[in-house]
């Protein structure tokens, strides 16, 4: 991957990834360094990719950088909902509505990362299993558990969205 090559793959997959991170983190500014962590990790290891897929790789690095993240943060971060929340003063879209978004927000990290991990990594329990340190029956029952809380709090918001 040139230099040309990463400024090309920055324009076209930059705020799709931003959004995927944003999602993921809840917070405007560490997803803003996550991507940007995404790229240079990508232009690192170019010879790691296999040509195939370079959307999929990316978004698997972001995920796995965003996990990393949440990781290292001290206490897991309970978000409450906030009508000015960096999101809504940015004008970028997640690909979800805005009460899955604040719904998102009251999870927990892992409980965020279990669910869309499972939805729009298309990962299995196996392999979120061992990107989390848990055991298989562990994460399923998570993922269970972390979708009935944000269908209890988009019923709670009135929302008739679904993920």
């Amino acid at each position: 991957m040139s230099e040309l090559d990463l400024e090309k793959a920055v324009q076209i997959y930059g705020e799709k990834l931003f959004c995927h991170v944003y999602t993921l983190l809840c917070d405007y500014h560490e997803a803003e360094d996550i991507v940007q962590d995404v790229f240079f990790a990508a232009y690192r290891e170019q010879t790691r990719f296999d040509g195939e897929n370079l959307s999929a790789w990316l978004y698997k690095i972001a995920y796995n950088k965003s996990i990393d993240h949440l990781r290292r943060r001290k206490v897991v971060t309970f978000y409450e909902l906030r009508e000015n929340t960096p999101a809504a003063e940015h004008d970028f879209d997640t690909g979800y509505s805005p009460a899955v978004i604040s719904a998102l927000r009251r999870l927990t990290d892992e409980e965020r990362l279990i669910l869309l991990g499972r939805i729009t990594e298309s990962l299995d329990y196996e392999e979120l299993a061992g990107l989390l340190g848990l055991s298989e029956p562990a994460v399923r029952k998570r993922y269970e558990r972390a979708k009935k809380k944000l269908a209890g709090y988009l019923r709670e918001m009135g929302s008739e969205a679904f993920i």
